[in-house]
């Protein structure tokens, strides 16, 4: 199975780094007008991805994903001169090898229905919904501008230790993943 990957604030806690240097950027907006246009292409705004912190367990997860012999196909609509040092940072955060895909706002659903992608994890609410009419699964990992997202594929999740759980077949790790209980163990061929 092909699972794609957003990188930032859901894999990389891209939104730590910016409320620190927006003081009035608010969680509620996304993307919030706080950020100018054109912020992630300067030194200050390719810095900034470069020293996101990863979310715990999100290496930890993928790793199991891929050792249970599924493509991990990371996208992003990072600039496109955030290649190396993005690559750079998936391999120091330990996360598994995969292609890296850079494309624009709101295609990440197009690119996902012409490779075959069956889940996706992802926090952008656009592409979370128009991803939900494409692939079998969306795991939304939960941020206040994206709490009013739903859908019949939508996985909601607050931390990826949770999904580790559901994904490998193991009892919930505890309160948090907002989903009605499937076997998503027994759909990667985990042995729980």
């Amino acid at each position: 199975m092909r699972i794609g990957v957003d990188l930032c604030n859901t894999i990389a806690n891209v939104n730590a780094m910016l409320v620190m240097k927006f003081t009035r950027l608010s969680l509620t907006r996304y993307p919030d007008p706080e950020i100018p246009a054109g912020f992630f292409h300067t030194p200050e705004g390719l810095e900034l991805l470069s020293k996101a912190q990863p979310f715990p367990y999100a290496a930890v997860t993928l790793r199991f994903l891929a050792s249970a012999g599924h493509e991990v196909i990371y996208l992003t609509s990072r600039p496109v001169l955030a290649a190396g040092l993005t690559r750079e940072w998936l391999a120091a955060n330990d996360f598994p090898g995969g292609a890296l895909v850079f494309l624009p706002r709101g295609y990440k659903a197009m690119f996902a229905r012409y490779y075959g992608i069956e889940w996706f994890f992802e926090d952008d609410p656009l592409e979370a919904l128009r991803l939900n009419d494409v692939v079998s699964r969306v795991f939304l990992k939960i941020w206040p501008y994206n709490l009013g997202v739903q859908g019949p594929g939508i996985v909601r999740f607050v931390n990826w230790r949770e999904v580790l759980f559901l994904v490998s077949g193991r009892k919930r790790a505890g309160a948090g993943v907002v989903h009605e209980r499937h076997d998503y163990g027994a759909r990667i061929g985990a042995q729980g």
